[in-house]
């Protein structure tokens, strides 16, 4: 199948730490979320996909937001531009919400490469056909462990113990604050995991996660380079950026994550 996609980037999406489940394959991509393996890949306005639908691809990928609208608020504040120019098409993921929950546990101090490495293990582990493990699944400690999941691997299986598809419901119901406040009572989930799976699984985009990328760009950026607590880096987006502190949140951190002048 193949939908009209303006205003996307695929790569820079996929490559900006939002989904860890995906390798290349020929000129696309192939990804897997819970139950689905289905590959992807883009050409100009154009996204040709295979194995599953429209409706899900869209949801994925963030292509029913009205991007104009964000980019153009978002334009307003100058110091953005750079990394709005130079990553242009970079979407907001909207994810399956418990694969986001285990998979920002996993990166708890950790990286990109490896949260990758932790998710494709625990489905190999514990998935039938190489899906995703089901809330319930995960349910052997030393299992989880023999996936380099390290001190994680005790937030994981505590997950895997508090949640089921009801609470998940539940959960996507709440609005930012009180879905923040519910994922917080979960083992290991602190703000900034909290924020995380607000943001590309739950659709609030006033959630700001703040890591060591957000923090040294933020410091560098709008705070003179002084040292800023977490707090009051997430105190100043939501006043600057409001509704939208998300998406400015994402750009910022693609930006560090691609510039060696911000890197740790």
């Amino acid at each position: 199948m193949r939908i009209t996609v303006p205003n996307f980037s695929l790569k820079h999406t996929l490559d900006s730490g939002q989904f860890f489940r995906y390798r290349p394959k020929g000129d696309g991509y192939e990804c897997r979320e819970r139950d689905l393996a289905f590959t992807v890949r883009q050409k100009g306005d154009y996204l040709a996909f295979s194995g599953t639908s429209e409706e899900h691809a869209r949801q994925l990928f963030g292509l029913n937001q009205d991007y104009e609208k964000i980019i153009a608020d978002l334009k307003k504040d100058k110091t953005l531009l750079p990394a709005i120019n130079k990553y242009h098409g970079l979407r907001i993921m909207q994810r399956d919400l418990w694969e986001t929950i285990i998979s920002f546990q996993c990166s708890i101090m950790s990286n990109v490469k490896k949260i990758r490495l932790n998710m494709n293990c625990l489905a190999t582990e514990f998935g039938k056909n190489n899906a995703f493990p089901a809330p319930g699944q995960m349910n052997d400690l030393e299992r989880i462990k023999k996936c380099a999941t390290g001190f994680r691997a005790k937030y994981i299986l505590a997950a895997n113990e508090l949640v089921d598809e009801k609470w998940l419901l539940r959960l996507q119901k709440m609005n930012y604050e009180h879905a923040r406040e519910k994922l917080m009572e979960i083992p290991g989930i602190a703000e900034k995991v909290a924020d995380c799976i607000c943001l590309f699984s739950l659709g609030h985009f006033a959630a700001f996660p703040v890591d060591v990328w957000i923090e040294r760009i933020m410091e560098k950026t709008y705070f003179d380079s002084k040292k800023t607590k977490h707090n009051d880096l997430r105190a100043f987006a939501q006043e600057r950026w409001g509704e939208l502190a998300g998406y400015a949140q994402q750009f910022l951190y693609h930006h560090a994550r691609h510039n060696e002048s911000t890197q740790p």
